[in-house]
């Protein structure tokens, strides 16, 4: 959810790719330069150990680059002369090569069925995993009316750089996709439902940000081409081109609408292109946002009836319309623009759906030292403060840097989760952010001799099969809890 406020060079840019102008007011604005489109209670995991497939099976590196061996030393005592010695030629730096990434202990895994998404849940059973399981690599699950498509972590060797991924017919077992169908170097940028069967987007791996190549996509640069893949039973995936325009190198996601087929392809919180099927794609206008391409700047954007919910701040001359505002689309090409109340300023947090409401996490006051702001609404128009961050509360003064909710929000566009680490763990669920209902927690709580704060140090996934918490120092430490309806 975290999306910082873009420079003018950065959404300039943007605008270049979409081919935008200036653009109207708040109001709701047609958009010229395109046409419209036509619970369990059995063991949490259990391993699968058949032969593992080829795919997501690690390729060794190869051995360093060697050197020449050395000339031999002359035998002892020998009144021989010396012969020249050629000059030597410079040693070639040692070739630049990419770990491989450790092996799992099987491609396959197995979880308890997935909870029917209309229900609540009522507890979470947890259970730490080992980092060679499957489900510890996982990073995204959708769900689509065939089964579900699972993406995880990146699978790095020396010859290829992918996405893991895997498919299931039932929320239960899963299988790997075969290393070929999308190639050896392709990451996957998200995933998709639609009513004829699921897409996803891909893109390239380039180079790596840091000193040693991570497992983490966002620390990979992206080159095209791109593109987008269609499938009707998971497995067999046709390629398509993606939007007719060079692809950003980072922060692209989709994020499909709420109740159609229409999914937006974003970068940094701004949809850049729309497609309804997978395959055709049409170029977002930002004339459509207040101020046009230049004017707005989008801080987070989900999916939320009607469509979508996209806050930022407007402004320029032209638009007259300036501070904090949301906007929600339908169909991506015609936004209604309203005010949000000074008191819920988007901020770095951004927006955190559910199926009948969405809380706007933002900041206020000094930098150093910021007041965290909730804002609760039902429909995207109308916004209400939430004093107190209920149901977490407050972090005990001097905890955080400045005023924080005494631990994490997590949203999936369903439901709603707050789970609370210290001073002992606590849960709720919730469909729209004020009506909470406490989750039972049993099992093996996620925690370890080294934790002591409040659940800061984890990464946290709301999943349809469940919640994941993995810890960001890279330890391996995971958690599964599978929820009880």
């Amino acid at each position: 959810m975290v999306a910082g406020r873009r420079s003018l060079v950065v959404i300039a840019l943007v605008a270049v790719l979409a081919g935008c102008g200036a653009g109207p007011g708040p109001a709701t604005v047609p958009v010229p330069s395109a046409a419209r489109p036509t619970g369990t209670t059995a063991p949490i995991l259990s391993a699968v150990t058949p032969t593992p497939s080829a795919a997501g099976r690690a390729t060794a590196a190869p051995s360093p680059v060697g050197q020449a061996a050395p000339p031999s030393a002359s035998s002892a005592g020998t009144t021989q002369a010396a012969e020249p010695t050629p000059t030597a030629l410079p040693t070639p730096p040692a070739e630049r090569v990419p770990p491989t990434s450790p092996p799992l202990a099987s491609e396959s895994f197995v979880t308890p069925a997935p909870p029917n998404p209309a229900k609540a849940w009522t507890g979470l059973r947890w259970q730490k995993i080992g980092a060679t399981n499957p489900l510890a690599h996982v990073r995204s699950i959708t769900r689509w009316l065939g089964g579900f498509v699972a993406t995880g972590d990146l699978v790095v060797s020396a010859a290829s750089v992918r996405t893991r991924t895997w498919t299931s017919t039932d929320g239960r077992r899963w299988v790997p996709l075969d290393a070929s169908v999308f190639g050896p170097r392709t990451i996957v940028v998200g995933v998709a439902a639609m009513s004829g069967g699921v897409m996803a987007f891909t893109m390239q791996a380039g180079s790596w940000s840091w000193n040693e190549p991570s497992t983490e996509v966002g620390q990979w640069s992206l080159t095209g081409p791109w593109q987008s893949w269609t499938s009707v039973d998971g497995q067999a995936w046709t390629a398509h081109p993606g939007p007719p325009f060079p692809p950003p190198e980072r922060a692209l996601t989709l994020v499909p609408a709420a109740g159609s087929d229409l999914v937006a392809l974003v970068y940094e919180a701004q949809p850049i292109a729309f497609t309804r099927d997978g395959v055709a794609w049409e170029t977002a206008s930002l004339d459509a946002f207040p101020g046009g391409p230049v004017g707005w700047e989008a801080q987070s954007i989900v999916a939320f009836p009607p469509g979508f919910l996209d806050v930022g701040y407007g402004g320029g001359a032209k638009s007259g319309v300036h501070g904090p505002r949301a906007l929600a689309s339908s169909d991506g090409f015609y936004w209604r623009s309203t005010s949000l109340p000074a008191a819920c300023p988007p901020g770095s947090w951004g927006l955190v759906a559910g199926r009948s409401g969405v809380i706007l996490i933002g900041q206020e006051g000094d930098p150093h030292g910021p007041t965290e702001t909730w804002c609760s609404s039902l429909d995207g128009r109308t916004w209400r403060r939430l004093p107190g961050y209920s149901p977490l509360g407050t972090i005990p003064e001097g905890a955080c840097r400045g005023t924080c909710a005494n631990g994490s929000l997590l949203g999936d566009g369903t439901r709603l989760i707050a789970y609370q680490s210290a001073p002992r763990q606590v849960a709720w669920t919730s469909f729209d952010g004020r009506t909470w209902r406490r989750l039972a927690l049993t099992g093996a709580l996620p925690s370890d001799s080294r934790d002591g704060s409040y659940g800061w140090e984890y990464e946290k996934l709301l999943l349809p099969i469940g919640l994941l918490f993995r810890r960001w120092d890279g330890s391996g430490s995971v958690w599964f809890g599978n929820p009880r309806t």
